[in-house]
């Protein structure tokens, strides 16, 4: 991925924020480091990973 960063608003269920706060914590990252890592680990699986080869999506510019 890209080392630029973007900003980015989500929403979350106030359970998963919870856990996120406490993990990100528990593991000495910031909640955006956390999420990056998360969202790599999803983006790899491999029905993710068939769907960006597929459409190309790692090729897309901006």
């Amino acid at each position: 991925m890209a080392a630029d960063k973007k900003s980015l608003r989500i929403y979350l269920t106030s359970d998963v924020e919870k856990i996120l706060r406490v993990l990100s914590a528990i593991k000495n990252q910031s909640i955006s480091e956390t999420v990056q890592i998360a969202l790599e680990e999803n983006f790899a699986k491999p029905n993710n990973q068939d769907l960006i080869d597929r459409h190309r999506i790692d090729e897309i510019e901006e």
